[in-house]
């Protein structure tokens, strides 16, 4: 699915959300509603590439910790090749 069609089907399902909510405004509906969103607009994100924060942040410290190690193979292998 392209991106817009994608971005469509998301404002589609949250109009439908906002639709119901009219209807019928009990408090309950609320944090189902929100929890529903929260869900759909997570798998939307995820499926266009995206990850949260946190998982990026997790990434970046592992690519950190990869590249260090990297230069310090590199730096062995040099050493071992000079001898």
């Amino acid at each position: 699915m392209a991106s817009k069609d994608t971005f469509e089907a998301f404002v589609g399902i949250v109009r439908d959300k906002i639709d119901e909510f009219s209807e019928s405004s009990a408090q309950p509906n609320i944090k189902i509603i929100q929890s529903e969103l929260k869900e759909k607009f997570d798998e939307l994100v995820k499926s266009q590439g995206y990850v949260s924060s946190a998982e990026y942040k997790a990434l970046e410290i592992l690519a950190r910790k990869l590249e260090a190690r990297i230069s310090k193979l590199e730096e062995l292998v040099s050493q071992s090749d000079a001898k």
